[in-house]
C-alpha cells in the first residue's frame, strides 16, 4: 500500500533474478522509488543543512539495513564517487544500486543527480554522482574505452 510502513524481505538471489528479467527502465524506476524512501528517512533525521560526510554516513546505514552492502565515499578532484562493497547482487545489481542512490540523493538533498557506475573490481563498485546533463558524456567516454580516472579528469576540466 502506498505510504504504509510495511516492509517485505526478499532474498538477494530472487531480487537479482527479477532485475535481470526486467527492463532497464523498470529497474531504474523501482530503484529510484526504493531510494526515495531511504532519502526521506535520511532527510527527516538530518534536517538542513547537512555535510556530505553526514549524508553518506546515514545513506550508508540505510543501504546496509536494506541489505545492499557497505557505502563509502571517494573524492576525485571535484568529482564525488560513492563506493558500494559487498553487495549480494554483485555486478548484476549495480544498475539497481545506482538507481536507489539516485532516488535517495534526490529526496534527501532536493537536487537531481545521476549516479553512474564507472568501475567495478574486487567486489566493489565505484559510482560517480553527476549532474544529469553530464552523465551521458561520462557513459559515452567509458563506452569508448576511456578509463574511469580519465573520464573524471575530463569532467573536471569541462566544468
Amino acid at each position: 500500500m502506498p505510504g504504509s510502513e510495511s516492509r517485505l524481505l526478499v532474498p538477494a538471489e530472487a531480487l537479482g533474478r527479477l532485475c535481470a528479467g526486467a527492463g532497464e527502465d523498470s529497474v531504474k524506476d523501482f530503484g529510484r522509488g526504493f531510494g526515495t524512501e531511504i532519502g526521506r528517512r535520511v532527510a527527516a533525521r538530518l534536517g538542513d543543512p547537512v555535510s556530505v560526510q553526514a549524508m553518506v554516513e546515514h545513506l550508508g546505514g540505510e543501504l546496509a539495513l536494506a541489505g545492499f552492502g557497505s557505502l563509502g565515499i571517494e573524492v576525485w578532484g571535484r568529482a564525488l564517487v560513492l563506493t558500494v562493497a559487498d553487495c549480494p547482487l554483485g555486478e548484476g545489481g549495480d544498475a539497481l544500486v545506482a538507481a536507489v542512490l539516485e532516488g535517495a540523493l534526490q529526496r534527501a538533498v532536493a537536487r537531481d543527480a545521476a549516479v553512474v557506475r564507472i568501475e567495478r573490481s574486487n567486489g566493489k563498485a565505484r559510482l560517480a554522482v553527476l549532474r544529469p546533463s553530464t552523465a551521458a558524456s561520462v557513459k559515452r567516454w567509458l563506452a569508448e574505452g576511456v578509463s574511469w580516472g580519465d573520464a573524471l579528469a575530463r569532467l573536471s576540466s569541462t566544468r
